[in-house]
């Protein structure tokens, strides 16, 4: 115990003792113990203590979940920032509709942004009047498919009721400026890049360099756009400079500049990102107006690809180089005195592949500028999910504000629970990067959060969600993530509920997240979960097989049955040995594979399984009868770009397209290729993925058994993945 803590334990002992005074210890003049009765009895003063102790433990605790140092206001200049939150550019392409204004979602969607966030990127995409459209195209392109809004009068005022919904929060807002002087300052083979995004081959962002609008409006923040890397096809992500590649770099003057910073403040803006190494021409943009002044340091070369891959994926290590870090040091060096704040955006869309856990990458680069004693306010941005780690990082000093977006998708009342000390109740963002849509190709076309089915309904679906009448008494089968989110929905609407688990835990297929590294994100919402199950009075009733007639007996008035879906066991020759193994009991029973596998069966599920092998250090081999790994449709914009890169060039993951698989002998794993002819591989150890199949069979069996009976996630037959289980048990469980 350290010194502080058992002083501060005597102090709590001696205060509920009744003692104000610590000389009373060295004088021997406890009374209390000299008459030891009623209230001074030594079993009440201990009860007392341990209180006192209990309490203050709670309370400590509750300080430090209300993030005192993320929360803290931050003075930059002459403004005051509310907390030390940046929102980043998140242009939510699945609110907008034909409308060339930000419509009602949209609107919505940015006022509770603003309710967290100190500082509010702001995405005008809204599309040229009258918008025009590639035939054909769908998606973020067809729904973004021009730059920025024209300077028309109805349009510019749904664009200020917009600010006025950011403002009235508290926040700031940031426009997105364009380059100058001589160029970009950075990294060597990076450096600083224009706005929130633009011309980098992705989704629309916000950083163009196409001139001031009609009327001296800032000019468009995101042109130059090329398809998304990684093998997305054509106009699957912008289609302005040709596929992957970028867009003209225009170098604007400092009247230019000057002129365009002048418009976005006026129009309303609080801040500018302005890229160039010109001391005069921020000068000269500083003298004429108020504006903060922020810029971009985002690597390239050895640490970022042109279109956006994470080199560092192939190794077991996360984390930057010294090289990296020190050309990190040296391009802020050469923004000193320059800008007031710089962004480091390292990794464009992390996960658990690429970010350790706890250790953020451009955290990294944040803490060696602060080490190197450059005065300049740092931001990183990119994983930083967990609000009590982010207060971490600025009371340590390593970095003096955080860049955040897709943690208020997962919860728009994030800082809302942080500031009541309620940071457990926080529902944590997984990384998954489908919030802009789970495929590029086939839909569907609207924004969704795989943990917050919420976030992207419109209002009037909002509306709709009734609050029950009447207290029901519910059981829930199967305590999966659909059953886990069902039974929580139930228990928040005010139902008494519980829920069966024939299994010795919660978390269905969540719980392969026990046994890999490399997904953290998963096992942090399963035991989200199983927190708020407890928190919430749900009764867990693990080591049951439900019945039917248990449940009638028990006088449920509604049972949601949430069965899940179990992986399919192969019959092909030789699948029984004692060294092949499911994709479920490959995690289980991790420590009995081989340094050789053999991977069966590929698509996100397979090959996320043999990447976290490979990264484990095994020798994997992946053959799959598909033409590609993972499904372009089930790519999303972002969600597979890591892994793409990590599965393409890690030295210990190879795969082969095209093939049958005729039998399993010994170790032996007999095939024929694309081409007909017939190969085979060694393996120590064997892993079959043949999918998943629906428990509908053992789900019907409860029909009867309550008045009301639900079916929701995999068990309906209909859903599939994480994303839809969640949205299926919070829309059932709604009709509660």
């Amino acid at each position: 115990m350290s010194l502080l803590k058992s002083l501060m334990r005597r102090r709590q002992f001696l205060v509920a003792a009744g003692v104000t005074s610590t000389g009373a210890l060295t004088c021997n003049k406890l009374a209390a113990f000299g008459a030891p009765s009623g209230a001074n009895a030594p079993e009440n003063i201990m009860g007392a203590a341990m209180a006192a102790e209990k309490a203050a433990a709670a309370a400590a605790k509750a300080s430090f979940s209300r993030c005192p140092h993320l929360l803290s206001p931050l003075r930059i200049r002459n403004v005051v920032l509310k907390n030390r939150i940046m929102h980043t550019v998140s242009p939510t392409y699945f609110m907008q509709g034909p409308e060339n204004f930000p419509a009602e979602m949209y609107r919505n969607h940015y006022s509770n942004v603003a309710k967290n966030a100190a500082i509010v990127s702001m995405s005008t995409h809204f599309g040229t009047y009258p918008k025009t459209y590639v035939k054909g195209q769908h998606g973020p392109s067809a729904n973004f498919c021009d730059d920025i809004w024209q300077d028309i009068p109805p349009v510019e005022n749904y664009v200020q009721r917009l600010m006025e919904d950011i403002h009235c929060e508290g926040a700031l807002i940031l426009k997105a400026g364009a380059t100058g002087g001589q160029g970009m300052i950075g990294m060597p083979g990076g450096g600083i890049v224009p706005g929130e995004g633009g011309a980098r081959g992705e989704a629309p962002g916000g950083g163009g360099d196409r001139g001031a609008a009609p009327g001296g409006m800032p000019g468009a923040e995101g042109g130059d756009r090329g398809a998304a890397p990684g093998g997305m096809p054509d106009g699957a992500a912008g289609g302005r400079g040709g596929p992957g590649g970028r867009g003209p770099q225009t170098q604007k003057s400092m009247k230019e500049i000057v002129a365009e910073a002048k418009g976005a403040e006026d129009f309303g803006y609080d801040v500018y990102s302005i890229n160039t190494d010109s001391l005069e021409i921020v000068q000269a943009v500083r003298n004429a107006t108020n504006l903060i002044l922020m810029t971009q340091l985002r690597s390239g070369g050895g640490m970022m690809m042109g279109d956006g891959r994470n080199t560092s994926g192939v190794t077991n290590s996360n984390q930057p180089t010294a090289a990296e870090l020190e050309q990190a040091v040296e391009g802020a060096r050469k923004l000193e005195g320059l800008v007031d704040y710089v962004q480091i955006r390292i990794d464009e869309h992390p996960n658990a592949w690429v970010q350790d856990k706890g250790k953020p990458k451009s955290l990294a680069y944040a803490e060696a500028i602060k080490k190197a004693g450059i005065k300049i306010l740092t931001c990183p941005t990119a994983g930083f999910h967990y609000p009590l780690e982010n207060d971490e990082f600025i009371a340590s000093g390593k970095t003096d504000m955080v860049g955040m977006t897709t943690p208020f998708f997962a919860d728009w009342e994030l800082v809302g629970k942080v500031r009541e000390g309620r940071a457990d109740d926080v529902i944590p963002c997984i990384a998954c990067n489908n919030c802009h849509g789970i495929s590029m190709t086939k839909g569907p076309w609207y924004s969704t959060c795989t943990v917050n089915p919420k976030w992207g309904l419109p209002p009037y679906k909002l509306a709709g969600i009734i609050a029950p009448k009447t207290k029901k008494k519910v059981a829930v089968i199967g305590g999966g993530p659909g059953g886990m989110k069902a039974a929580l929905v139930a228990a928040e609407r005010g139902h008494k509920v519980t829920i069966y688990e024939k299994s010795d835990s919660l978390g269905g297929l969540l719980k392969i997240a026990d046994n890999t590294q490399w997904r953290w994100n998963f096992k942090d919402l399963k035991d989200y979960f199983i927190y708020q199950l407890k928190k919430n009075g749900v009764e867990v009733k693990v080591k049951t097989t439900a019945t039917p007639a248990m449940i009638k007996a028990a006088g449920f008035d509604t049972v949601l049955v949430a069965t899940g879906a179990e992986p399919i066991i192969s019959k092909m020759p030789g699948a029984d040995a004692s060294n092949v193994f499911d994709i479920v009991s490959s995690y289980s029973k991790k420590d009995a594979l081989g340094k050789n596998v053999v991977v069966i069966g590929a698509g996100k599920f397979g090959t996320e399984a043999g990447l976290g092998m490979a990264k484990d250090g095994h020798k994997v081999t992946v053959l799959t009868s598909a033409k590609e790994l993972v499904e372009t449709e089930n790519i999303g914009p972002h969600n597979m770009q890591n892994q793409q890169f990590i599965y393409q060039s890690h030295p210990d993951f190879k795969y082969e397209l095209g093939v049958t698989v005729k039998s399993i002998t010994g170790g032996k794993v007999t095939y024929t290729d694309s081409k007909g002819a017939e190969k085979s591989v060694q393996a120590d150890s064997i892993v079959i993925w043949s999918g998943l199949k629906p428990r509908m069979d053992e789900a019907e069996k409860f029909f009867g058994s309550a008045e009301e009976v639900l079916l929701l996630g995999d068990c309906t037959g209909k859903n599939g993945s994480l994303q839809k289980a969640i949205r299926s048990a919070f829309f059932v469980a709604s009709q509660v």
